[in-house]
């Protein structure tokens, strides 16, 4: 039963990380397109540009567990590279229970009221012309939050399981 939790948390996280993957091309397309009608044709849309921040922010969100889980994150490795395992797995338990959970717990009760308080004030760009619905990127800070405890409670399965 643990296993099967512990494989439907990765494939979750792992397809959030596929579709982050597939926002960069679209990242990328967008901005091309702001770059070439604003010099080439002296044209700007305030709605495009807010498009490309919200998808850069949506491709950071959901690339940041992904990157955990593939254990790709940047680290202060001054120390950390040179202990032994036992020493960085104690390291790990240590990081993820006290710094890692309480995060995560934090950015899923502020993200919540944050994104539901948008929610309901049907919350639009302060910019004439911008996106509206700016809710539907506030809840990516909450699934990021939910994710990122998902993500954290699998790994410390793993630790836990681990033989010494």
């Amino acid at each position: 039963m643990l296993e099967r939790l512990k494989d439907i948390l990765n494939f979750i996280i792992k397809k959030s990380g596929k579709i982050g993957s597939f926002l960069i091309l679209l990242l990328i397309i967008l901005v091309s397109i702001s770059v070439i009608l604003r010099y080439v044709f002296s044209i700007g849309f305030i709605w495009l540009q807010d498009l490309y921040i919200w998808v850069h922010a949506i491709f950071i969100l959901l690339g940041l567990t992904y990157t955990l889980n593939k254990d790709e994150h940047v680290r202060i490795d001054l120390l950390y590279r040179k202990f032994k395992k036992k020493i960085k797995k104690k390291i790990n338990i240590f990081g993820t229970l006290f710094f890692g959970m309480p995060l995560s717990l934090i950015l899923i009760s502020n993200g919540f009221d944050y994104f539901y308080r948008s929610f309901l004030q049907n919350e639009s760009s302060k910019e004439t012309g911008g996106l509206p619905f700016i809710f539907i990127l506030k809840f990516f800070i909450l699934l990021m939050g939910i994710f990122l405890f998902f993500e954290l409670f699998r790994q410390t399965l793993n630790f836990l399981r681990e033989k010494k």
